[in-house]
């Protein structure tokens, strides 16, 4: 048999959820933040992508040889970790300055409608590519 190793980052966003992981349209398990899973699965082509509620990543196709090893890594999307992080302080630093600073106050909301709609963009036309998975070589 072969054998499939699944790697999640740890990471901020999404990180009490677990993705599904589906090999060939059917799901072959989850995996928790900053895990990281061994599967045996048979040689051939296959066709593997990774799903969080209505959200997904595309779908990649491998070949992998009788008693071969490949290692498959899925995180949320690019850029997707900061964003949330950043957005936050932007927003305790506008609802802190909004009566000290009032213009610096408009600067940051302005930061943050950016941010919220970056990640409003990957929850509704970007959904198809909400995760990313690679292959490592």
């Amino acid at each position: 048999m072969t054998k499939l190793i699944i790697k999640r980052n740890s990471e901020w966003n999404n990180g009490a959820r677990q993705f599904g992981i589906y090999l060939n349209d059917k799901k072959l398990g989850t995996i928790a933040n900053g895990e990281t899973k061994e599967f045996q699965i048979d040689s051939g082509n296959h066709k593997i992508n990774g799903k969080i509620d209505w959200c997904k990543s595309p779908v990649i196709d491998f070949e992998i040889a009788e008693n071969e090893s490949k290692t498959i890594e899925i995180s949320g999307y690019k850029y997707g970790n900061i964003l949330l992080q950043l957005v936050t302080v932007f927003l305790l630093i506008a609802f802190l300055s909004k009566y000290s600073l009032p213009i610096v106050s408009k600067i940051f909301i302005s930061f943050i409608a950016i941010g919220f709609l970056f990640h409003l963009y990957y929850l509704t036309f970007g959904k198809n590519r909400y995760l990313r998975i690679t292959e490592q070589k």
